[in-house]
């Protein structure tokens, strides 16, 4: 064998997979179809639970947001949450992929760019994946992280075919930090917009060090069946118009690098084989709410590496030994996509008196921020959610009784 394991992907959840095992002393091949530094389309808001977690990455921010400004679809109400400790960390993805790849290489990881895998071969003894040259690389585990339309999840026969998406369109621009300075301030203040223009989703704006990152995703899920489908262009255009008008864009701004992407929303069933884990995108890991992904990629690579080594100390990469792969990461991570996976079925519905009511209670308004933002774990903090929504609930209803 020339490798023990082969990680196919080099993004977070990649990166963070052979770095991981390269520690441990394990002979990893890292393999992506790009040549690094590469982009790739995403908000850039990183959980602040990545740094506590993964602490080597903060060299890898580009800037911290102390607060955030949410608004209601009507833009009839807002609520501004204001911290003195950090409340979401961005990123430029170019910069921090490619930081994690050199960690990684750094660790003695080898690194195969511009290689895409087109097949994989499962024998007894051995796992290959095969080049759209012909070539092939064996080892004795694959580890997919290579996206949402992960090649590693088909071949295996783990993928499944779903409209559960969320699609997203971005814009993400240089400008000075004087003029970033001017419209969001010091604390680069994040603004969100729920169900702007009526999507099933979210707007969103970033502020940076030197860049502002701009979107709107819209979750299919909040489609069933019974509205045309989204032309997201025309609602950024219109979205774009919005935050001029709010003055949170300057008049002149104009969309110069305009891109598409698409998410997953639930995890697969089934996220290992013989000799094969899938992490990040590849296995369906993202929140189902925000479409954030970065923490449980990073957390299933780490957990897909500690598997692996494990099956081979004992010589055994069957798919009996691997699944205890997926019941770490449920009972890791999994509690809280399972219960974000409830909520997501609110993009269907009016959220306005939802925003409405975190207008008129803080602590309501921290702990879904909280929840949302990744900072806090939903599976803990679920019961005083529902606690709080329905005191909250019950005030207003007595409040509006009286002025009645």
């Amino acid at each position: 064998m020339k490798y023990d394991v082969i990680v196919v992907g080099a993004g977070p959840a990649g990166s963070t997979a052979a770095k991981c095992l390269a520690e441990k002393g394990i002979k990893v091949a890292l393999i992506d179809k790009k040549k690094f530094p590469r982009d790739k389309p995403c908000g850039g808001g990183l959980p602040t639970r990545v740094l506590k977690r993964f602490p080597y990455t903060v060299d890898l921010i580009d800037s911290i947001s102390y607060g955030s400004i949410t608004y209601s679809s009507s833009l009839r109400y807002k609520f501004k949450i204001m911290r003195d400790k950090p409340l979401i960390a961005t990123i430029l993805r170019k910069h921090f992929d490619n930081g994690l790849v050199k960690i990684a290489l750094a660790k003695g990881v080898d690194f195969l760019e511009n290689k895409t895998v087109k097949d994989i071969k499962i024998e007894d003894g051995k796992a290959a994946v095969i080049f759209d040259d012909g070539t092939q690389l064996e080892s004795h585990i694959i580890i997919g992280a290579d996206g949402v339309r992960s090649i590693i999840a088909d071949k295996a026969n783990l993928a499944k075919k779903t409209d559960d998406i969320c699609l997203c369109i971005l814009e993400e621009q240089q400008m000075s930090e004087k003029q970033l300075d001017k419209l969001f301030s010091d604390k680069r203040v994040v603004h969100i917009f729920i169900k702007t223009r009526g999507i099933s989703g979210y707007g969103w704006v970033f502020p940076k060090k030197n860049y502002l990152n701009i979107g709107i995703g819209e979750f299919e899920t909040g489609n069933n069946g019974t509205k045309p489908k989204t032309n997201l262009k025309e609602v950024f255009d219109k979205y774009i118009e919005i935050l001029k008008n709010k003055k949170i864009l300057p008049k002149n701004f104009t969309i110069k690098n305009l891109q598409g992407g698409t998410l997953p929303i639930f995890p697969l069933q089934k996220t290992y084989s013989d000799r094969i884990l899938l992490c990040g995108d590849a296995a369906g890991f993202i929140n189902p709410i925000t479409g954030e992904g970065i923490y449980y990629a990073m957390v299933s690579g780490e957990i897909a590496a500690n598997i692996s080594a494990k099956a081979l100390e004992n010589g055994d990469a069957s798919e009996k030994v691997l699944s205890e792969y997926q019941k770490i990461w449920q009972n890791d991570f999994g509690k809280d996509l399972k219960i974000l996976g409830k909520f997501n079925k609110h993009w269907k519905q009016d959220t306005e008196k939802i925003v409405r009511r975190l207008t008129k209670d803080k602590t309501l308004a921290k702990l879904i921020i909280g929840v949302t933002g990744g900072q806090i774990s939903v599976s803990r903090y679920e019961l005083l959610l529902y606690i709080r929504y329905i005191y909250v609930t019950i005030k207003e209803f007595i409040t509006r009784d009286r002025i009645d």
